[in-house]
């Protein structure tokens, strides 16, 4: 596979890829540091009765990580050169088609099997946190923070999630994007929006309410804007180097944490923080 690659597109193999440098630092830093921000995992931390078990999640997370890279990245190289050689029609048009093509005419058929059902069991399972996440947030979160309470919150739960369901599959086929693009929107959205005010906001001291506020603002307006006016379809804007915007929107939403925590926070010491989240913090 190396040498045929190495002869067919030898900056493939390069330690950039095809992309450059700082487009793949970008990409690294947005995924990396915005594991620490997705709601779908951060959830799951309330359901932990032993926090002494956490000292197993590193083992278990990255064994998982290198079992599902290595399939992606063997798939690809894989495929790739069996493209160059004739060994399989180019996808080039359909990417989102490459993996299953491969499974279905080169893999055998238990390896197969054991794979879309592992595919479609994280599927099931991450939509299924998102679709509760989100039907929360907006039959309780939301109107709490604007001082109401739905009057039947198991049926107004029931209805945004619908409504979420619904909305999240016509934004998949209308936008006509990539897999990896939607999930990069949505991956740097959350990061850009979450990251700085749980991650750090709950290890530092110095964070502020108007810092989050302002953070969160940020992060959600510079990544829709960016994302969208850097799509390809519309491309009003080319950001240089290759820079993600999810990744420029994540840097500006830390920039203004950072900024307006020390703007608004007391100067005199003293943070006006619950007993318990001091303790941990001092722990």
């Amino acid at each position: 596979i190396t040498m045929t690659l190495m002869a067919a597109d030898p900056a493939l193999l390069g330690p950039w890829g095809t992309i450059g440098p700082v487009a793949a630092l970008s990409l690294f830093f947005v995924f990396g540091m915005g594991s620490l921000g997705q709601p779908h995992v951060i959830h799951k931390f309330y359901m932990i009765k032993d926090p002494r078990k956490l000292k197993w999640l590193p083992l278990m997370v990255t064994s998982a990580i290198m079992l599902t890279v290595l399939l992606y990245y063997g798939v690809g190289v894989s495929m790739r050169a069996l493209t160059a050689t004739g060994g399989m029609a180019d996808l080039s048009a359909t990417p989102d088609s490459v993996t299953p093509t491969f499974l279905l005419e080169r893999a055998p058929l238990l390896l197969a099997g054991v794979v879309f059902s592992g595919v479609a069991a994280a599927i099931m399972s991450t939509v299924n946190s998102f679709m509760n996440i989100g039907a929360a947030v907006m039959t309780y979160d939301l109107p709490k923070a604007l001082g109401r309470t739905p009057p039947n919150a198991l049926y107004w739960g029931r209805v945004w999630t619908v409504a979420i369901s619904l909305a999240a599959a016509v934004l998949a086929q209308v936008s006509g994007a990539l897999v990896v693009f939607l999930g990069l929107f949505g991956w740097g959205l959350f990061a850009s929006t979450i990251v700085p005010s749980l991650a750090i906001g709950m290890n530092w001291k110095g964070a502020t309410r108007e810092g989050a506020v302002a953070s969160i603002t940020t992060g959600l307006i510079a990544t829709l804007t960016l994302e969208t006016l850097n799509y390809g379809r519309i491309g009003i804007i080319k950001l240089p180097g290759g820079v993600s915007a999810a990744g420029l929107a994540f840097v500006l939403s830390l920039l203004v944490f950072f900024a307006v925590s020390w703007l608004t926070r007391k100067r005199d010491g003293s943070y006006d923080l619950d007993p318990i989240v001091r303790l941990v913090m001092d722990a």
